[in-house]
This record gives structure tokens, C-alpha cells and sequence, in this order.
């Protein structure tokens, strides 16, 4: 009878001997599957063995990436260099005709008048059917021009607190009366214009006026670049120099501002968006040509 018992309990050694083997190599196959012992890769980043070496991969591809957008190609950091180089802004923005950067203030001193020649380049022949639509008849002398002064068809604008007129030796200071409203409105919206930007009140000079016929011929003499058939002739067009202004307060001339300068273009280029106005660039005259529309 110990014999059988004895039998008995040998098989069942044997039975749970191997019933242990067959849980330890199930808990083996799954400890192989676990997440925790295998991760799946990374931008090509070799699995690793633990779920810590996983996040610190993770962190190491993070920064790479962040590192690879912080550094922009050799042709994006060039300009981004040339953008936010104030030296590089003003070489590329220093003629007096064009538009300048003004590195104190980091912004542009003008939004709307980019280059003087490109803004107003209304020739001659433009402003010629305007003078001759608006204007008087040309005349020959003087006497003949204070005669239709007499008429009424001329208006003097030999003095106004809206601007000056310098001394006139080839023109008479006498305008139509569209175009003598015109040059009230530049001066007013020169000064309104001045006062809101914070500079110096000034106001505008007039450097020539009305001729006759014999002004041009005498004019013709030493300024090789005056017509004939001047829009001058008509009263309606005048010259406006951008190297002198008057200030309200003191009696010298301002010379060569170039934000008053800048100033009164804007004041032209409104006038001139509003169709009141043609005008044109003159370098060697340094003025702004214009005729009343």
C-alpha cells in the first residue's frame, strides 16, 4: 500500500514538474512580446531594450528636429542678414530720389512715394493739353498779360499765408483761378501734413509762375531746357522747389530737408490720385513741375 502511495506521488512530481516548465516558458514568450522590452523605431533609430532608453531616443530626435528648423539654409540666412542689416537697407535706398531708410526710427520715412522720377513723370506734352483746356491764351508781353489781370482772368498770388513766391525774373506771379485754388490746397495740406507727423511747420515755395512770350525767349537764353509752348503760358502751371521751404516761425529758408521733401511729395501724390493735379520731376531745375487738372 506505501508502495502505490509512493508511485502516486512520483507521477504527480513529474506532472507538475512540467505543468511549471510549460508557465515559465509562456511567461518567457511574453516577456519577449512586451512592449517594455521591444519599441518600435524611431526615424530609423534602432529598437532599444527598456522604456526609458525609448524616451531619451525620443528627446534626442526631438531636439535634432528642433535643431534642424532653427538653422535655415545659407541662402535664407543671407537675407534674413541683408533684411535686418540697417547699413545693407540704407545702401540699397540712399539716392536722393528714391525712397531712404531711416535707421533711427527702423521704419521707412515714406509709404507712398517710392521714387520721385517713378511718381511723378507727367511729361510736358501730358500737362500741355491740361494748360491749354484750363488755362488763358498765350500772350506776347507783359502789357497784354495785366490787361486780362484787369478781366479778371487771372488771379495775383504774389501773396498767401499758404506759401511763398520767391522773386520771379522770367514769370509773373499770376494763375488762374482753378489753379491759384490748387496751390492754397497744397500749402494747407502741407502744413496739416507737417503738424501731423510732429516736424517743423513750413510752407511751400514757388520758384516760377505765368510767362509771356517774350519771358521764353529771354528765359530760352540761358535754360536750354525750355520750350517754347510752355505749360507755363496758360497760368495754370507752377514750380514748387523741394531744396527750400519757409518756416512759419523765423524768416531764413530751410534748405535741403529731405523729410520736408518727403512731405510735400505725399501731399502732390494725394492731389495728383485725386486727378487735381499732373506732375513731373525736375532734377536740374529741382522743383516739381505741375499743372491744374
Amino acid at each position: 500500500m506505501a508502495q502505490k502511495k509512493q508511485k502516486y506521488n512520483k507521477t504527480k512530481f513529474y506532472l507538475t514538474f512540467a505543468v511549471v516548465v510549460a508557465l515559465l516558458a509562456g511567461i518567457a514568450h511574453l516577456w519577449d512580446l512586451s512592449p517594455l522590452k521591444k519599441q518600435p523605431s524611431i526615424a530609423g533609430i534602432p529598437q532599444t531594450e527598456t522604456a526609458k532608453d525609448s524616451l531619451v531616443v525620443e528627446e534626442q530626435v526631438m531636439q535634432e528636429d528642433a535643431d534642424e528648423e532653427e538653422i535655415p539654409d545659407e541662402e535664407e540666412a543671407e537675407e534674413v542678414e541683408d533684411a535686418e542689416d540697417p547699413e545693407n537697407m540704407e545702401t540699397l535706398t540712399t539716392s536722393q530720389d528714391t525712397l531712404t531708410y531711416d535707421s533711427s526710427y527702423n521704419v521707412f520715412l515714406s509709404l507712398k512715394v517710392w521714387s520721385y522720377p517713378e511718381c511723378f513723370n507727367d511729361s510736358n506734352a501730358v500737362q500741355l493739353v491740361a494748360a491749354e483746356r484750363n488755362g488763358i491764351r498765350p500772350v506776347e508781353t507783359r502789357d497784354q498779360l495785366m490787361e486780362l489781370v484787369g478781366k479778371n482772368k487771372l488771379t495775383d498770388i504774389s501773396t498767401s499765408p499758404y506759401y511763398i513766391v520767391e522773386d520771379l525774373t522770367h514769370s509773373m506771379p499770376y494763375l488762374v483761378p482753378k489753379a491759384q485754388l490748387l496751390l492754397n490746397t497744397i500749402g494747407i495740406n502741407f502744413v496739416d501734413s507737417l503738424h501731423s507727423k510732429g516736424y517743423p511747420l513750413h510752407i511751400p515755395v514757388v520758384t516760377s509762375v505765368l510767362r509771356t512770350a517774350h519771358d521764353i525767349k529771354n528765359l530760352q537764353r540761358g535754360n536750354v531746357n525750355s520750350v517754347t509752348n510752355s505749360c507755363h503760358c496758360y497760368g495754370t502751371t507752377i514750380d514748387i522747389t523741394y531744396n527750400r521751404f519757409m518756416p512759419l516761425e523765423g524768416t531764413d529758408l530751410t534748405r535741403y530737408d529731405d523729410n520736408l521733401k518727403k512731405v510735400l511729395a505725399e501731399v502732390l501724390f494725394d492731389l495728383k490720385a485725386e486727378d487735381r493735379c499732373y506732375v513731373k520731376y525736375e532734377r536740374l531745375q529741382a522743383c516739381f513741375h505741375l499743372t491744374v487738372r
